[in-house]
């Protein structure tokens, strides 16, 4: 992704201490999960005191269809803003808020309507929206929360999977999750995919190892590629039919929602306000885009 000139990557897991001594700066304990909680905090969020870190992701969606075709349904446009709370025994509390805007591909604006290509059926859109989430991230916990390991594996406490590959530090992180969708099929049955909601998302970390090595550095910039695999919206009214929604997507930190093109940032502004910025207080709660939609909207017919 970010092109090394050839250097042979070196799996942490196996690295031999001349090849950590060669590197330049001091080495890191790649393999400590206190510093690899340390480390996700810097990427994501950022731990000065009182601030809040934001990631922008872009990218495009496409419909995955039964008989082996797709089809560009979107363009995605959105930001996550995550505050770190770092807590006794090296853990840290996080307090998450996104929101995504589903843009017409061609002209790049947010889609008030969408014309559905299986149904054929126009719809309203409604804007991807998840928060306020919390969730705790600890050097003695089961890395991934809520998700679990694509390969099944349990995981030993918070460890990275870095690879080094010349001057950049990169990990991959592959996870997927199944959990209860607030839309029954019975109460909702356009809006629901089914009983739970199957998710699987890749993503790839890629952040200059000096950046890393910087203790001063309290967020890190960083560049990403994302792709998840993900039931129909809700707002698509397609009910069980089968089919996916894949996503490609690029991420990388932003001071803020103000980089967004004008009409993004008005819409945002105008529509998604209270998920604009990270929660401030510890919670507890999870809440997701179904969640929300069930609370905010009524079953159609």
């Amino acid at each position: 992704m970010l092109g090394a000139g050839g250097v042979a990557a070196l799996a942490v897991a196996g690295w031999p201490s001349a090849a950590l001594a060669a590197s330049a700066g001091p080495p890191l304990k790649f393999d400590n999960p206190r510093e690899n909680v340390r480390t996700m905090a810097r990427l994501t969020s950022t731990l000065e005191p009182g601030k809040t870190g934001y990631v922008r992701y872009q990218g495009r969606a496409f419909g995955l269809f039964e008989d082996g075709t797709n089809a560009i349904l979107y363009d995605i446009d959105g930001i996550g803003a995550l505050r770190a709370l770092p807590q006794p025994g090296g853990a840290i509390r996080f307090l998450f808020s996104e929101f995504a805007l589903y843009l017409d591909p061609k002209t790049g604006l947010p889609l008030e309507r969408w014309a559905n290509p299986v149904t054929g059926r126009t719809v309203e859109v409604w804007h991807q929206r998840n928060g306020p989430v919390n969730y705790e991230l600890a050097p003695d916990k089961p890395m991934f929360g809520n998700f679990a390991r694509a390969d099944g594996s349990p995981g030993e406490g918070f460890q990275l999977p870095w690879v080094v590959r010349g001057p950049f530090a990169t990990f991959a992180l592959d996870v997927v999750s199944n959990r209860k969708n607030p839309l029954t099929p019975e109460e909702w049955p356009l809006e629901s995919n089914g009983a739970t909601v199957p998710t699987t998302e890749h993503s790839q970390y890629s952040v200059l190892r000096r950046d890393l090595e910087n203790q001063k550095l309290l967020s890190l910039p960083f560049f990403a590629t994302l792709q998840s695999l993900k039931p129909w919206h809700p707002w698509m009214l397609m009910g069980q039919r089968p089919g996916r929604v894949f996503a490609r997507m690029v991420a990388q930190k932003v001071p803020g929602p103000d980089v967004l093109p004008k009409a993004s940032l008005d819409y945002a502004r105008a529509n998604l306000a209270s998920w604009m910025d990270a929660p401030v207080d510890w919670t507890g709660q999870y809440v997701t885009a179904q969640s929300i939609y069930k609370a905010t909207r009524e079953p159609q017919r």
